[in-house]
């Protein structure tokens, strides 16, 4: 007898847990749901702004709310001039990815070789300290010398007579070993590639640092249509399959796109829109992890509003 009233008070205790609503709610944030789709995110063609609000701006101009705020930062500027877009970022949820531009004080461009003869180490020492401490240790991703198989960085491989693939390898190691030194388990460390190569030299993985010192990897990449001379309309598949297709055989780490867009000149932009969100529902990357588009008038008009007809695409569920 005595043993079967603990069996029911068991089988009470169990049933209360399961349908008390207080325990529900209690437990909810325990285990984060899984996305089914990559996370979404933006450039904003600006600095995020809190007096300008220009995070809320394109909430509403895009009908969603981006998981990334991707913002342009370089070796110029002291993290004190980023806390505040920082801190906004964070306060409507968004996660921070900072790509970091390698600047001398004349606005040319650090080499691989001068990374390595130690011309940035005081900076990055600093720096490491500083995001550290940054909002208790808030996770922040930084995307070092992007776009490595170009031409047209001081940093870049293609057709370079100082930068080679070793270069950027140890360069990019020597960086991540100094926020290690120093703590910052917190900053996330992203290998950049353009989504073609060019110059010689240049490849997507051959200046890959190792998965010890990657956290993720992604790809930059733009249909220019017509808007150059040398441009053609491109499909968001001819664009990324080549270098997604390198980076997933080249590393286990996940994929990001780190910027993308594309022009309306040459073509029905609002179609290719449409065709870029399937393929991603589709899970054809099936190792996707997010995809960040660049809303800047630029080189061309990359924005989502660059037409009706592009905004109501990009705004479709």
């Amino acid at each position: 007898m005595k043993t079967a009233k603990v069996l029911l008070l068991i089988i009470i205790l169990g049933l209360n847990i399961f349908i008390n609503p207080l325990f529900i709610r209690e437990t909810s944030n325990v285990v984060s749901p899984v996305k089914d789709t990559p996370m979404s995110g933006a450039w904003l063609g600006s600095w995020p702004s809190s007096k300008e609000k220009n995070i809320e701006h394109f909430n509403e101009l895009s009908k969603r709310q981006p998981d990334i705020i991707e913002t342009f930062v370089n070796t110029n500027q002291d993290f004190s001039q980023w806390k505040d877009f920082l801190d906004y970022v964070r306060q409507k949820e968004a996660k921070n990815l900072l790509t970091l531009e390698m600047k001398k004080s004349d606005g040319t461009e650090y080499s691989t070789v001068d990374i390595n003869n130690g011309q940035l180490d005081a900076y990055f020492a600093n720096l490491s300290i500083q995001m550290k401490g940054w909002q208790k240790g808030s996770e922040i991703w930084v995307m070092l010398m992007h776009e490595v198989n170009g031409t047209w960085y001081g940093w870049s491989i293609g057709d370079s007579k100082v930068n080679t693939n070793e270069s950027y390898k140890e360069a990019f190691q020597r960086i991540v070993k100094i926020f290690r030194n120093n703590g910052a388990s917190n900053v996330k460390f992203i290998y950049n590639v353009n989504h073609s190569n060019s110059g010689i030299g240049s490849s997507y993985m051959e200046a890959y640092p190792g998965d010890d010192y990657v956290d993720y990897v992604s790809i930059d990449g733009y249909n220019w249509g017509k808007s150059r001379s040398w441009g053609k309309w491109e499909g968001f598949r001819e664009i990324f399959d080549e270098p997604y297709t390198a980076l997933v055989n080249g590393t286990t780490k996940s994929v990001i796109i780190t910027e993308v867009a594309s022009t309306e000149i040459g073509g029905d932009k609002a179609a290719w829109i449409t065709d870029m969100k399937k393929q991603i529902k589709s899970k054809v990357y099936s190792k996707l992890l997010a995809v960040i588009w660049l809303n800047q008038y630029k080189e061309t008009d990359w924005r989502i509003e660059s037409s009706a007809a592009s905004l109501a695409a990009f705004q479709e569920k």
